[in-house]
């Protein structure tokens, strides 16, 4: 329809919502008229779309706290059909491979991100909501759910571990300690097309360890869509519960990824991978010491600084 004052309505991108958003909190006169409360939603769905893009309107709305139908009602009040055209404007920003400048754009717009010359108050923030998501990752893990993923992790024939882009470094980090534990350890990357070459050789009792963060990457949830396909388990760390490849197995581990980060926040995830090897390591016991005077006995014979 008509573009009024540099916005679309209704919208039809995360841009024009972010538009409609900040006209509205200005009070602009051609800016949908939306309640307090209404507009309060709007602007937390923004700054974390991740939800929005994935949840249904129930679990959203049990997220922030409020009735299925008040998102209903601020779908109707940005001139959209119902929640699902609204969900779609997100569902679409997930997947237009634009999501770090898209993100960091919504925030510094949204006054999330302090402005210049306000470092301290931006390093509080940010150490604040890191503490939020180490507290609620803590919160999400059990010594049940802790104890599978180390149980299935001792027990596999093979363990091969995949992540790409920033996942790879969590991924990394897993494997290379995992090769202290235990043989049959597998870093997989797209290097020299590793990654079709290696998933054959998955079957049953072995195991792949997922990594993965929104934007979720194709060759990764790939990768243990075939494995599962082959007979093998799969292990998913994650930042979500409604990620792909948390819905591809009972066996996973969330790290929680939230506030006012351009990129995703990496800390709980190290400190999953952390807790998960530690509880690995107390169910081996002996043999766990025994591995790793092995590994380090075979580093100091080949004089590895």
């Amino acid at each position: 329809m008509a573009d009024h004052d540099g916005f679309d309505t209704p919208p039809t991108s995360i841009a024009a919502l972010q538009a409609l958003s900040i006209a509205a909190r200005r009070g602009e006169a051609q800016a949908p008229r939306l309640t307090p409360g209404g507009l309060k939603l709007l602007e937390q769905l923004l700054a974390a779309p991740e939800p929005a893009a994935t949840l249904s309107i129930s679990a959203l709305a049990r997220q922030h706290g409020v009735n299925a139908s008040s998102l209903t009602r601020l779908a109707h009040a940005l001139g959209l059909t119902g929640f699902k055209a609204f969900q779609a404007l997100f569902r679409a920003d997930a997947t237009n491979g634009a999501f770090y400048s898209t993100r960091a754009e919504r925030l510094l717009d949204l006054g999330q991100v302090p402005s210049e010359g306000d470092h301290p108050v931006q390093q509080q923030t940010l150490w604040q909501e890191e503490m939020g998501n180490l507290s609620r990752t803590a919160e999400g893990l059990d010594d049940a759910k802790l104890e599978q993923a180390a149980r299935a992790l001792i027990e596999a024939r093979r363990v091969h571990v995949v992540g790409q882009r920033a996942c790879f470094a969590g991924a990394h980090y897993l494997s290379y300690y995992l090769g202290y534990l235990r043989s049959d350890v597998r870093l997989i990357d797209s290097l020299g097309g590793l990654n079709l070459e290696a998933v054959r050789e998955l079957g049953e009792g072995d195991l792949v360890v997922g990594v993965s963060y929104r934007p979720e990457t194709r060759i990764s949830v790939d990768y243990c869509q075939q494995a599962l396909e082959q007979g093998a388990q799969l292990l998913a760390l994650t930042n979500h519960g409604s990620a792909r490849l948390a819905t591809m197995t009972e066996m996973t581990l969330l790290a929680s990824a939230e506030g006012p980060f351009f990129f995703n926040p990496m800390s709980s995830l190290f400190v999953v991978i952390e807790m998960l090897l530690s509880h690995m390591a107390h169910e081996m016991g002996g043999d766990a010491v025994a591995s790793i005077r092995r590994r380090e006995a075979l580093i100091a014979r080949w004089q590895i600084e």
